[in-house]
């Protein structure tokens, strides 16, 4: 059930929690990467950012006369998808929201209010054709852009790089990783930055329980990160075969009673290869998508994910019926029976209780050689657009200033707020942080489905099924269709 529409009106700045901010030039663009594929050393502080450190987003001052600004979302229990919030209630997440809304209404006389339809994507196409402007920006799913965009569809929403002034998509609260992923040959419909924590919590790195590690020698991990050995063939192949275990000795595998390399979905086989740099749909110089999975680099990265993965007692997959817990269910790695944890970063919230420390890092690498880390969203993230009734220039002017301040209110507290599952905030946390951020990426051929592609390949690789030819040969024609009907006329 939707719930009413939330407003909150103007009133004067109040003095709220001091938040700790420990990052940086950028949570959503902050680690660079060296030519040799070392990650360079992360570019967060974690002193105070005082407001002459901001970077300025160069907009001449403007005020609204109260001008009540609507934003269209959608709720998820997983995710954190709230954009206003009532009042103060010493809850860190809260109180930032809070303060980044107070700082903003004040600043450009504005009120926010956000409203939950269910179907965003359908709200939008709904308010087009009435010629509805009631909405000025909207969070679809993911993998629902699809019916916004497209030959057979009229144009819904604006081109952020060319119909918004005001944007500026290079600033470090917009996420340039996530939006090159998603920009369709140039234009970017749908883009991510710093506002709504989705596309935070929709990441999926890494966790590592750090007693098991030390139990197995495994060596300083952030290292590893750090110099480029952090791969596929060391993580996934040589620690998790290494701690696997079938304790009691039975002959079988069990949740309870024994010890898994990890403990995560079957989406894992996907984000591997992604991980590893390959795509279902990739996109060439013009930025024109093309079908990707029968390359080589996607055919040797799949088989490499099955070879590991599907080794018995390695990968105790929930999506497979003897592996089956109840939604939210983490104690086999909570409980210290799995060396890794692999689902979105939401589940960290999960952990508060948790006896052994954990890290949260980045997904291997396919080898060394590789130039950067990718972290996968998921698919059901949510994707900020701007109905093509809104006022353009009065949406892309209020988008860019809650987006610059959230960048410097809200990220921080997230950050806190995700560290503080750790019994140990330490400088290597926020370091592998910034590199999951700053790498996160969506990938056109798990948002789309196009033929069902990205289940197939989820149900192959739980099937322990590596024949990616065919499957390409099989349903190649069909998706370089679904592409090319993707593309608006105009881009050929």
């Amino acid at each position: 059930m939707a719930r009413k529409d939330r407003i909150f009106p103007a009133k004067n700045l109040l003095v709220l929690l001091t938040v700790l901010a420990l990052t940086l030039a950028s949570c959503s663009n902050s680690a660079t990467v060296k030519d040799n594929g070392d990650t360079a050393e992360s570019q967060h502080q974690s002193e105070k950012i005082e407001e002459n450190t901001r970077i300025p987003t160069g907009l001449e001052p403007q005020k609204f006369d109260g001008y009540e600004f609507r934003f269209l979302n959608f709720e998820q229990f997983w995710n954190n998808m709230q954009l206003t919030v009532e009042e103060e209630t010493a809850d860190t997440l809260n109180d930032a929201i809070y303060k980044r809304n107070m700082t903003v209404m004040e600043q450009l006389n504005i009120e926010l209010a956000e409203t939950f339809p269910g179907d965003p994507a359908g709200q939008i196409r709904n308010i087009v054709a009435s010629g509805d402007s009631s909405f000025d920006a909207g969070y679809v799913y993911a993998s629902a852009i699809g019916s916004l965009v497209g030959k057979s569809t009229q144009k819904y929403v604006y081109d952020f790089a060319v119909d918004v002034p005001y944007v500026d998509l290079e600033k470090p609260w917009w996420t340039q990783s996530a939006n090159a992923s998603l920009s369709l040959a140039n234009r970017q419909y749908f883009a991510v930055n710093d506002i709504s924590l989705s596309y935070f919590d929709s990441v999926m790195p890494l966790v590592m329980n750090m007693r098991i590690a030390a139990d197995h020698n495994l060596g300083n991990v952030y290292e590893l990160v750090r110099k480029g050995g952090w791969t596929m063939d060391v993580v996934m192949g040589q620690m998790m075969r290494t701690v696997s275990g079938d304790l009691n000795g039975d002959g079988d595998y069990t949740l309870k009673e024994d010890r898994f390399g990890m403990f995560g979905m079957s989406e894992e086989y996907v984000a591997l290869v992604i991980a590893g740099g390959g795509n279902i749909i990739k996109k060439d110089q013009n930025d024109i998508p093309y079908f990707a999975v029968g390359e080589e680099s996607f055919i040797n990265a799949f088989a490499k994910a099955i070879e590991i993965l599907n080794v018995e007692g390695v990968f105790a997959n929930f999506r497979l019926p003897k592996y089956k817990v109840d939604g939210g269910d983490l104690s086999t790695f909570t409980e210290g029976r799995a060396l890794f944890f692999s689902d979105v970063l939401f589940w960290i919230s999960g952990m508060r209780s948790m006896e052994d420390d954990f890290a949260i890092l980045p997904r291997a690498k396919l080898t060394e050689q590789q130039k950067n880390y990718y972290s996968y969203c998921h698919e059901s993230s949510a994707l900020l657009c701007i109905p093509i009734t809104a006022d353009a220039e009065r949406s892309g002017y209020i988008i860019e200033t809650l987006a610059a301040e959230s960048h410097y209110t809200v990220i921080p507290a997230y950050y806190e707020v995700v560290l503080s599952q750790k019994f140990a905030r330490d400088e290597d946390s926020i370091e592998m942080l910034d590199i999951i951020f700053a790498s996160r990426v969506s990938d056109l051929g798990c948002v789309f489905n196009w033929s069902n592609i990205y289940t197939s390949l989820r149900q192959m690789g739980e099937q322990g099924n590596a024949d990616i030819a065919s499957l390409a040969a099989r349903v190649q024609k069909s998706i370089e269709k679904s592409i090319a009907d993707l593309l608006p006329d105009d881009i050929g």
